[in-house]
């Protein structure tokens, strides 16, 4: 294919984003017509587009970094950007070219990082036939335990969602690469890189959460049992009160006590997969203690001259936007097994939306802080921001239409 060629179908294609992003649709009928009527849907939606029209090639299946410069994405904001389609996919499954750019990004794009039939040496013995998700593409670099945790998830997502038996087995076949990080030292926990020199919250509730859909998927036991393990090992390990801190270092059991917002999302998401599968009340009141001590920790509530509530987000656990997209991913999964259906979380977070909504700029992008006063021009223009704009948008967009 010639290079004119190719740039005259790319934008074709991007009108077509275009034309397609102004008019959601997908599910039943009256679904459809309130998912289309609700703010935040419609913004991620647009954003999802947008994103992806800077973002993603189709012809070459690349995933850039930054959606106004080139380069090529690292394996985690390549990731990043299929949960943002996912996200947006549950909410409109009948548009074809976002299904398009969905299965593309799962196979053609995530190949592009995959490291067959491997050979791994961690420190619990030498693994052989592996196959793993490097951190860059073409097998340069080290490999990180928790990006292919972030792949797994959407590989057993996206089986859920598009039925593609192939992503399944995709998935089975790296929770076996996975497993090879796990070894007893510290008494347990899986590694977070290739230099097996720390365990971090980043590398295991999210290696629960991967366990567990697997279990849901297909009723395996084993990966039951390794999902509790390793939430067991998180709980006993890196639980401070009710909130997780960051990592551990093998060699002289430091910890790092810093507090992150995805630390905390992806054990009440976890948490709540553990209530959901065995309704066993000791993982509820371990994720519901988690969900109510992150609002005073996400949040500052001050009061208005009008006498009404602000409510904005606190900086420091942030770390980056995509943060916050799992934050609200993990909400609304709680929400949708807790019993009393408490909504108090995520109406701080639509109240944080209202006012992010706000800060659309002339090329359709948002701030990556949500407005908690932090700044960083560098960070603005990366995809793993924009695309945590995106995925709390449209995750809260879920719960306020198909939810509650």
């Amino acid at each position: 294919m010639s290079i004119i060629f190719q740039k005259l179908i790319s934008l074709l294609l991007s009108a077509a984003v275009f034309l397609s992003a102004g008019t959601p649709a997908g599910g039943p009928a009256d679904a459809a017509k309130t998912i289309a009527g609700n703010e935040y849907a419609c913004a991620g939606y647009e954003l999802t587009f947008n994103i992806l029209s800077k973002s993603y090639n189709l012809f070459n299946h690349k995933t850039r970094n930054r959606v106004d410069t080139g380069g090529t994405a690292a394996v985690w904001p390549a990731a990043s950007l299929i949960e943002n389609t996912a996200d947006a996919y549950r909410l409109f499954p009948a548009n074809p070219l976002l299904k398009l750019y969905y299965v593309d990004m799962l196979t053609k794009g995530m190949d592009r990082y995959l490291v067959k039939d491997a050979v791994i040496n961690s420190p619990k013995g030498e693994f052989k036939g592996v196959s793993y998700y490097n951190a860059s593409a073409g097998n340069e670099g080290d490999y990180y335990y928790d990006d292919n945790e972030w792949v797994c998830i959407q590989l057993l997502l996206g089986y859920t969602r598009l039925n593609k038996p192939a992503l399944l087995e995709a998935a089975e076949k790296n929770l076996e690469f996975i497993w090879t990080g796990w070894d007893d030292v510290l008494g347990g926990g899986i590694y977070w890189s290739s230099e097996y020199s720390g365990k971090n919250a980043c590398s295991n509730a999210p290696a629960a959460i991967a366990f567990l859909l697997a279990y849901q998927l297909t009723e395996n036991e084993e990966y039951l049992k390794k999902g509790i393990i390793i939430y067991d090992w998180m709980n006993s390990t890196l639980r401070e009160g009710d909130l997780f801190i960051d990592n551990i270092r093998v060699e002289s059991g430091a910890k790092n006590g810093w507090k992150g917002t995805y630390n905390q999302a992806t054990m009440i998401y976890a948490g709540s997969l553990l209530y959901e599968i065995t309704g066993e009340k000791e993982y509820y009141d371990l994720t519901v203690a988690t969900v109510r001590a992150t609002v005073p920790h996400m949040f500052t509530v001050t009061d208005k001259a009008d006498g009404s509530k602000a409510v904005k987000m606190n900086g420091n656990p942030i770390f980056k936007a995509w943060c916050v997209g799992w934050l609200a991913r993990s909400y609304e999964k709680f929400y949708s097994v807790a019993p009393d259906k408490d909504d108090t979380p995520m109406n701080y977070l639509k109240a944080v939306l209202d006012l992010e909504l706000e800060t659309k700029d002339k090329n359709g992008f948002y701030d990556p802080f949500f407005c908690s006063g932090d700044t960083d021009e560098e960070n603005y223009s990366e995809i793993l921001a924009q695309d945590g704009v995106a995925s709390t948008l449209l995750c809260t967009a879920y719960y306020d239409t198909l939810l509650k």
